[in-house]
């Protein structure tokens, strides 16, 4: 894993949160309430699959999530809601923007773990068109592996990756135009950090697929 990298999504990602966070996060729902309604769906369809899994005294991390679109709806179902952004100002916004929402508590990731979460402390983790952006391999399996540790026997990860290139893309992957994870890849991942393949399958989109995984036990 390059540090190199780690450091410009931070920095590029921090330029975008300063620029306009909601278009970056959301481009064509980035104004007025679409912006707050946006999360309130996507949270839904995010957990709808999930439900057998879930129960409300549990604990929900969110890895890469802005200024908190999603997390305020995640807190009034679950106990306690975590989320983890690598731009400074994606999470000071998102801290004034769930303010008010007790139990959403953001972190400023370092661009790979999920430090300071101790192990076996979540019970759910998910990760929506963050993965996609994300132009180093490595990255991403970090987290993969960290959502392993975080999480308690039993607990699920649901992630989005970019399965192929966008047409638009030039030939070097950058923190818009992320890397491509391939069907080997999530297999290799599975095998070797220990996890249980539920589900990957076609998303809305046809370059984005989703993945569901769990950690044995519980």
């Amino acid at each position: 894993m390059n540090d190199d990298v780690k450091e410009r999504m931070r920095t590029e990602w921090d330029a975008r949160a300063n620029e306009n966070a909601r278009y970056y996060i959301a481009d064509r729902e980035s104004e007025g309430i679409a912006f707050d309604l946006s999360g309130c769906r996507d949270a839904y369809r995010i957990l709808e699959e999930l439900h057998p899994h879930l129960a409300p005294d549990m604990a929900l991390l969110e890895i890469g999530c802005g200024i908190g679109r999603m997390l305020r709806f995640f807190s009034v179902i679950f106990r306690e809601v975590h989320g983890f952004d690598v731009a400074p100002g994606m999470v000071e916004q998102g801290r004034a923007f769930c303010a008010r929402y007790g139990n959403v508590e953001l972190h400023l990731g370092d661009g790979a773990t999920l430090a300071p979460l101790e192990d076996a402390s979540i019970d759910v983790a998910v990760s929506h068109a963050v993965f996609q952006h994300v132009p180093d391999l490595g990255v991403i399996e970090s987290y993969v592996k960290e959502a392993h540790r975080v999480l308690k026997p039993g607990g699920v990860f649901k992630f989005l990756v970019k399965t192929e290139r966008w047409t638009h893309q030039g030939e070097e992957h950058d923190t818009w135009h992320g890397v491509e994870v391939t069907q080997d890849d999530v297999q290799r991942w599975v095998a070797e950090h220990g996890w249980e393949l539920l589900n990957a399958y076609t998303a809305d989109e046809p370059t984005t697929a989703w993945v569901v995984v769990r950690k044995p036990g519980g």
